[in-house]
């Protein structure tokens, strides 16, 4: 098996940019795109949560 190819892609949402670094996987579950979706939901949650606690 040879050495994983990273692939970096930049993803804009309004000012926020999101930088993602994959790598290709046989065994792989998720497409990149799910992926990116599920990583943007679970950071504006946490954004989200980190607002209501500064009030």
């Amino acid at each position: 098996m040879g050495t994983p190819i990273h692939t970096t892609t930049e993803h804009k949402i309004g000012t926020v940019t999101y930088l993602v670094v994959s790598a290709q996987s046989e065994s792989a579950a998720e497409t990149l795109d799910k992926k990116v979706e599920k990583l943007i939901r679970k950071d504006m949650r946490e954004t989200a949560a980190k607002r209501r606690f500064r009030a």
